[in-house]
């Protein structure tokens, strides 16, 4: 197995994501089922939101979408496929960005937040076209567009009404962001689900390991994932989000980001480091 990463040093680091195109950055939250990437990308929004940074919120998952049910937004209207299809026909503007995303206000800040399918059906609607155009809109207009795309990579799967990859749009996303996270839960079927979809992977990625315990890996958890994880696929983490549960269950039940819900939660701290660190790239 092969895995592509970005390496530690500064240096080398900024040349990689400055190779981009210019404007704002793109980045794209990818992780294994149950890793908990959809919480880490809508947390990252708020936190650099709250930066001063302008922010869009995109659900692309074509599964799963489950963006609009973490922030409780249950009018959530056309979302994603409205978006990409204006953008397809070069009919996409900040006017009707404003009139297809839900904006929301919190503190001296706001962000927006486009939401996903309404039916796993439409997943044919999230082609290349549509989001090319997107992406390109959306480092014109925002200082970070954070992706939430599906956790399966695998390609050659078409159904018998569309051209379309099934998983075409996970992969186009992260072939052209400018930063892809890649999350795993750390438990022990967490990491086994991780190495699996890493066969599929060939993108450069900040590995995260997210939900690290003591509970499931013992004393020093952090040390442990970071030993494991290299040690089985000589994967370096870049940073690792300690579980506080009834944060993200208190963040859950009132509809709202931690560092709203429980601003001094480690969980909360953890991404707001890492919300930081974006920042300055």
């Amino acid at each position: 197995m092969s895995v592509t990463l970005i390496r530690e040093d500064p240096v080398e680091r900024l040349d990689v994501l400055t190779s981009r195109q210019v404007g704002g950055r793109v980045i794209a939250c990818w992780g294994s089922v149950g890793s908990g990437k959809t919480t880490v990308c809508v947390n990252l929004g708020f936190e650099l939101a709250s930066l001063g940074k302008r922010v869009l919120i995109v659900d692309l998952e074509s599964y799963r979408p489950s963006v609009a049910a973490l922030l409780g937004l249950t009018n959530a209207g056309p979302g994603i496929t409205a978006v990409l299809r204006l953008a397809k026909a070069n009919r996409l503007t900040l006017d009707e960005i404003n009139r297809l995303s839900e904006e929301i206000s919190f503190a001296k800040s706001t962000l927006q937040v486009v939401t996903g399918i309404n039916a796993p059906t439409r997943w044919p609607e999230l082609d290349g076209a549509g989001i090319r155009e997107f992406l390109s809109f959306s480092r014109d207009n925002f200082d970070f567009c954070l992706v939430d795309v599906s956790s399966e990579l695998e390609d050659g799967l078409f159904s018998q009404t569309s051209h379309v990859d099934r998983n075409f749009a996970s992969s186009e996303i992260l072939r052209l962001s400018d930063l892809a996270l890649g999350l795993f839960s750390s438990d022990p079927i967490g990491v086994n689900r991780f190495l699996a979809d890493l066969r599929s992977v060939s993108f450069e990625f900040w590995p995260v390991a997210n939900r690290v315990r003591s509970s499931v890996l013992g004393r020093n958890p952090e040390r442990q994932v970071r030993d494991t994880m290299f040690k089985v696929a000589q994967l370096k983490i870049h940073t690792t989000i300690p579980e506080d549960g009834a944060a993200c269950d208190s963040a859950q039940q009132r509809g709202q980001p931690l560092l709203l819900a429980a601003k001094s939660s480690k969980t909360r701290e953890a991404i707001r480091l890492l919300a930081l660190e974006i920042a300055d790239l």
